[in-house]
């Protein structure tokens, strides 16, 4: 089982939860639990040109302006900023200027200028002049930067800090720590965070969980992955769960546990590809279901959804045949037979025929088994090809294959005894008239033709 890309499902996440939940200077940190507000420092006061001018710029940054373009309402806020920036480091304190940085960082975030942002979140934490909170909130947010960046060594060097200083972090800011380690294909690492973050999880959180389960995968922990399957599908009972799940339990051995998944999977209207189906029909064959097996080739086949081989038809003929509807077996197999390079499936036409005293049937089959060859026991198809005879009351054809039967080690015993059998039935001055050598399998072939027309 291959891991999905993490990049590809889950990078895109991270800047999605930033954008939506922590952009902002007096946004609460979202990979905080609630608690009491933590003691801050005392802090530098800002003046009130500062204050209004900084007012302005996040009221623009809020979309409170909302009769001006995005991109307009950007420029001019990174136009206050810099007015009150070009006041220059004389004239504003260190809290003034980590205020204007810290806002900066919003707007270049905002605008996915995510390099620029982390230049001016860096600059801001540098100065060390906000309230420890608003520090330890930004700190997290540069660390986000730096993942949605793709610097993963700096987000984890970022977040690791931060959760040495932060009360209770919140299961979010464990699963973008699994997520950055797994981005780095650092597996265990990445697994022991997304654990620690599952176990945090009020409510149960689709790409969460997904997450887990891959990683789970990824280090071959198949039983471990085995609960957060089943969770996801009692919740969302998607095409790519069932499929992984049947596949999980093959790997651990639940295999009736697979076949019921991979059934439900079909029930639920998820498989629409020829190879699914004919892997349902196989399960349910290993796990001798072979009616289902039969009606489901059945039913494909003949809608088209499977494709009309030898070997789907032979695995439909296959099924009836284990379920006893042999009348049903043998068109599917008469079809496999005529396709098939060797005359394996004609022997066992041979034997549904003779099982059913169709002896003319029965005898063109048998020949044919033997014309294309292959058999791993020739013999048998010369000895159920002399039983028909036998029964067409064709004696001489009939001793003959008998007589061929006899040159097999393992069918020597009964064609011995059918040999004897022929001999009695055959009129004695025939018997005399006939050289006691085996005729040639091409005479046979014309007087049994002619004996069963």
């Amino acid at each position: 089982m291959m891991l999905r890309s993490f990049s590809r499902f889950f990078a895109p996440l991270l800047a999605l939860a930033f954008l939506a939940g922590v952009l902002g200077p007096a946004s609460p940190a979202e990979a905080r639990e609630r608690r009491a507000p933590p003691k801050t420092k005392k802090v530098e006061a800002v003046s009130k040109r500062v204050a209004d001018k900084l007012n302005e710029a996040n009221q623009l940054i809020a979309g409170e302006e909302s009769s001006l373009p995005e991109a307009e309402r950007y420029r001019r806020g990174l136009a206050l900023l810099q007015q009150i920036w070009d006041m220059g480091e004389d004239k504003l304190n260190k809290h003034e200027q980590a205020l204007v940085q810290q806002s900066f960082g919003f707007i270049y975030a905002q605008q996915e200028k995510y390099g620029k942002a982390i230049e001016a979140f860096k600059r801001t934490l540098a100065l060390g002049a906000l309230p420890d909170g608003t520090q330890l909130n930004l700190q997290y947010n540069l660390g986000q930067l730096y993942l949605i960046e793709g610097r993963y060594k700096e987000g984890i060097a970022a977040l690791l800090d931060w959760f040495e200083k932060a009360e209770n972090p919140a299961a979010s800011a464990y699963m973008m720590m699994a997520n950055a380690y797994a981005q780095q294909e650092k597996y265990a690492e990445a697994l022991n965070w997304a654990e620690q973050g599952i176990a945090k999880m009020d409510e149960p959180k689709e790409n969460w969980l997904r997450m887990t389960v891959q990683l789970r995968l990824q280090l071959k922990k198949y039983k471990d992955a085995i609960p957060g399957l089943e969770t996801l599908l009692t919740y969302w009972p998607k095409e790519a769960y069932w499929k992984q799940l049947a596949a999980v339990y093959g790997e651990t051995g639940r295999d009736l546990d697979s076949l019921v998944a991979l059934e439900m999977a079909y029930r639920s209207g998820f498989f629409d590809e020829d190879r699914e189906i004919v892997r349902l029909a196989q399960m349910y064959l290993f796990q001798e279901v072979p009616y289902k097996a039969g009606t489901l080739m059945e039913e494909h086949i003949g809608d088209g959804k499977v494709e009309k081989t030898q070997k789907n038809w032979e695995l439909q003929g296959n099924a009836w045949m284990l379920s006893q509807e042999l009348e049903k077996a043998l068109g599917p197999l008469e079809r496999a037979a005529r396709e098939s390079d060797e005359g394996t499936l004609y022997l066992r036409l041979g034997q549904i025929h003779i099982d059913a005293e169709r002896w003319g049937d029965a005898n063109k089959a048998l020949r044919r088994a033997s014309q294309k060859g292959g058999l791993k026991n020739p013999g048998n198809a010369h000895l159920l090809r002399g039983i028909a005879l036998y029964n067409m009351k064709q004696y001489k054809g009939a001793r003959g294959q008998f007589q061929l039967a006899r040159k097999d080690p393992k069918s020597r015993k009964p064609a011995i005894q059918w040999l004897r059998v022929v001999e009695q039935e055959m009129p004695t001055q025939a018997a005399a008239a006939e050289t006691p050598e085996a005729e040639d399998d091409e005479d046979d072939d014309k007087d049994a033709e002619s004996g069963s027309e």
